[in-house]
């Protein structure tokens, strides 16, 4: 049986001929094309401001996602904060199936909890006030009856804001709260590992929880490497490499 695939924080650019956007489109034509079902982690898209520009921007990958989902292959997304503004015209166009979060995934003997991440840096309050707001359906509803133009700029500014801040804030506060991690697997006592990316931190933790063993598997985002994890059949993980990106993404 194939294998599950799993990523996150690919962050597509509006230029299609950008390396990371190449790397992705080759990822979906080669290691995804044979996968069991592949499962995308949130932030696959730097910035998503309305279907009605997402899809036109993004139309190569647009239509590899569709060949993938028409040729049987499952694809699975979970919004980050980058593009939790996907649609339904997104969905329609790409044939991917949305997954709220946290989604508890099973294969084999094993049960992983996914999420994109960004829920658990509770210690980052003001960032969770604003993850607040801007996933009210109504500031959303007003958000997109907004000019192209003008939501565009909104994201850039946004866009520029987020990397600012993010240079001036220590580095414990972006990162996921340990209590709220525990409390997730306590949510899930049946899960034996958590998956999420949003930090840009790869790694996997070993933790306790209980008494019990637990593993927390962290995605990083394609720059400078295009990781993903592979689980097989008996939920054996593994991560991966498609490439290292270091010389050809500009940071």
């Amino acid at each position: 049986m194939p294998n599950i695939l799993i990523t996150a924080d690919i962050h597509l650019h509006s230029n299609e001929n950008h390396p990371i956007n190449q790397c992705f489109l080759n990822f979906l034509k080669q290691e995804a094309t044979h996968c069991q079902a592949l499962y995308l982690l949130g932030d696959i898209f730097e910035m998503w401001v309305g279907d009605d520009i997402g899809l036109n921007e993004q139309a190569t990958i647009i239509e590899q996602f569709k060949k993938l989902t028409d040729k049987g292959v499952p694809i699975y997304l979970i919004y980050g904060n980058r593009d939790f503004l996907l649609g339904k015209a997104f969905w329609q166009a790409t044939g991917i199936q949305h997954l709220a979060e946290p989604y508890l995934l099973k294969q084999g003997d094993q049960q992983f909890i996914l999420a994109h991440g960004d829920h658990l840096c509770t210690d980052d309050k003001a960032y969770q006030k604003m993850r607040a707001w801007f996933r009210n359906p109504f500031i959303q509803w007003l958000f997109l009856k907004l000019p192209k133009s003008k939501r565009l700029q909104i994201g850039q500014d946004m866009r520029a804001k987020s990397q600012q801040f993010s240079q001036n804030k220590a580095g414990n506060i972006m990162d996921v709260n340990e209590q709220a991690v525990d409390d997730l697997f306590q949510q899930f006592p049946e899960a034996n590992a958590l998956i999420h990316g949003h930090t840009h931190r790869p790694d996997c933790h070993k933790m306790n929880v209980n008494g019990q063993s637990k593993t927390r598997w962290v995605l990083g985002d394609w720059r400078p490497e295009a990781d993903y994890l592979s689980i097989d059949a008996k939920g054996n993980i593994q991560c991966l490499n498609t490439l290292n990106t270091r010389d050809q993404i500009p940071f």
